[in-house]
C-alpha cells in the first residue's frame, strides 16, 4: 500500500457528475473530472494490481460507468491490460485488470558530491533500470557534468520513448527562480551557480522535477513502509553531510524550493571548528562522517582508514576509537534528542554510513538520545537505524509518480494515449 504522500492512499470519491463544478475557485470542467476518475482508478490498481471492475468501483467510490470510462482512457494510453476472467465466489467470472508492461517508465537521478545514481522504475516503482559512478575527492564540476550527461543517455535510449517523467535529488541549496541554481553546496562548492533545469532542458529537452535528497528520502520511506504514513516522522541522514526531513500524517513537511532541513549546519559548539559552509561549529564538523573518519585517521596515523573499520575497532573496545566516536556520539545524541523534544515525533528513522559504526555505536547513541528526551517524548518515539541508505533515485522516482496522479495536465502530457 502506498502512503498518501505519494498520491496512492487516502483517495477522494470520483466525480461522476457531468456538470462543471468549482474546486479552489476555478472552473474543473468535464474533462478534467473524466481524467480525474481515471486517476483515482490509476491509483487504485497501483495500490492493488488485478482488481475487477465491480471492486474498482468499490475502492474508488463512483459508478461502474466511469470505472468503465476510466479503463477505457487508461488501455488507451497503455497503462492497463486485461489478464482474462477470475473465478467469482457468487455469480459470474470477473475480468482482472492489471498494469501494462507496455507502461511509462520514470526516471530518478540522485546527485551527491561523491557519486550519480539512476534508476528507471515503472509507475509502482518497481526498478527496471539502474546505473551509477562514484568520484574520488578530487573530481571537477566538468567531469562531475559529463559523467550525468553519459548515465541520463543511457537511461534515455533504454526507455525507448515511454518516459513519464523525471526527478531529480539534490545536494545543497536550490535557488528556484526561472531555474533550479546549485548554489554553493558545502562540499562541493564548483558547482556554485549552476542551472541545472535549464542544463537538462537544453541537453535533453527534460524539465524535471528537483527536491532536496531528505525529500527525496522520505518519499522513498514512506513508499516502503506505509505504517509510517500515520503520525509524525523525523528522517535524519548521517553521512558525508547530516540532512533532516519530516512529515506528519503521510504528508512531507517542506521548506522552500522543495528543501529538506539542514541539520548538520546548526550550531552545536559556537566558535568551534571551520565548517565547509563558511561558518564555525556546525554539527557536520562535529559527527558526520567524514569529520569522524579525519579525526579517527588523524589519532591513528592512517590515511586509509574506512568507517567500517573504525566500526569494528569501536566494536572490539580500542582506547582510540571509543574516544573519536564516543565524542561525535555526544554530538549528535544532543542535537537528535533536540529535535525530537521539539516535534515528538512517533518514530526517529536514522540512515547513513555513519551507521556502519556498528551496532554497538547505534545501541549508545539510542540510549543517550533518549537519556535527553521528555518523557512523554520517550515512550512514544521509535527509533529505527538503516544502514546506508542509498535510496534517493528511488524516492524521485516516487515524487515524480506522486505529480502525475494529482495533476491532470501532467498525467495528458506524460502518458499520452497511443493513438494521439
Amino acid at each position: 500500500m502506498f502512503p498518501a504522500a505519494t498520491g496512492f492512499a487516502k483517495q477522494q470519491p470520483a466525480a461522476t457528475h457531468t456538470d462543471m463544478v468549482m474546486e479552489k475557485g476555478s472552473l474543473l470542467l468535464l474533462n478534467d473530472i473524466r481524467v480525474r476518475n481515471t486517476l483515482a482508478i490509476l491509483r487504485a490498481l497501483l495500490n492493488h494490481n488485478g482488481y475487477s471492475r465491480v471492486e474498482l468501483a468499490k475502492a474508488v467510490g463512483c459508478d461502474n460507468t466511469a470505472v468503465t470510462r476510466a479503463i477505457q482512457d487508461l488501455m488507451s494510453r497503455g497503462l492497463v491490460k486485461s489478464a482474462g476472467k477470475t473465478e467469482a465466489a457468487h455469480g459470474r467470472p470477473r475480468e482482472k485488470l492489471v498494469l501494462s508492461d507496455r507502461g511509462g517508465l520514470v526516471l530518478g537521478i540522485a546527485l551527491r558530491p561523491n557519486y550519480i545514481m539512476a534508476t528507471l522504475s515503472d509507475l509502482q516503482g518497481m526498478p527496471r533500470n539502474q546505473s551509477e559512478h562514484s568520484f574520488g575527492t578530487d573530481v571537477s564540476w566538468d567531469e562531475y557534468l559529463s559523467a550525468l550527461d553519459d548515465i541520463v543517455s543511457r537511461m534515455l535510449a533504454f526507455c525507448n520513448a515511454r518516459l513519464a517523467g523525471v526527478g531529480i535529488s539534490t545536494f545543497g541549496p536550490l535557488v528556484d527562480k526561472e531555474g533550479i541554481i546549485m548554489a554553493n553546496a558545502a562540499n562541493f562548492s564548483t558547482q556554485g551557480g549552476f542551472d541545472m533545469k535549464r542544463h537538462f532542458l537544453d541537453k535533453f529537452k527534460l524539465t524535471p522535477l528537483f527536491a532536496d535528497m531528505m525529500i527525496c528520502k522520505m518519499h522513498y520511506e514512506l513508499h516502503t513502509h506505509p505504517e509510517l504514513a500515520h503520525g509524525n516522522v523525523l528522517l535524519a541522514h548521517l553521512g558525508r553531510g547530516i540532512g533532516l526531513s519530516m512529515s506528519c500524517n503521510g504528508g512531507i513537511v517542506m521548506s522552500r524550493n522543495q528543501h529538506g532541513g539542514e541539520l548538520g549546519h546548526n550550531i552545536c559548539e559556537p566558535d568551534g571548528l571551520p565548517c565547509t559552509c563558511g561558518r564555525r561549529g556546525c554539527l557536520e564538523t562535529r559527527c558526520s562522517v567524514r569529520a569522524v573518519l579525519k579525526c579517527a585517521r588523524q589519532e591513528y596515523g592512517r590515511s586509509d582508514l574506512s568507517i567500517r573499520e573504525l566500526g569494528r575497532r569501536y566494536e572490539d573496545g580500542e582506547a582510540i576509537a571509543a574516544k573519536v566516536v564516543d565524542n561525535a556520539l555526544r554530538y549528535l545524541a544532543i542535537a537528535l534528542a533536540n529535535q525530537a523534544n521539539n516535534c515528538f515525533p512517533d518514530s526517529l528513522i536514522l540512515t547513513g554510513d555513519l551507521l556502519f559504526l556498528g551496532k554497538t555505536f547505534q545501541q549508545r547513541l539510542e540510549a543517550n538520545v533518549r537519556e535527553l528526551l521528555f518523557d512523554s517524548a520517550n515512550r512514544a518515539m521509535k527509533m529505527i537505524f538503516q544502514e546506508g541508505g542509498g535510496n534517493e533515485a528511488a524516492g524521485a522516482t516516487l515524487m515524480v509518480v506522486d505529480k502525475l496522479l494529482s495533476s491532470p495536465d501532467a498525467f495528458n502530457q506524460a502518458c499520452p494515449k497511443l493513438d494521439d
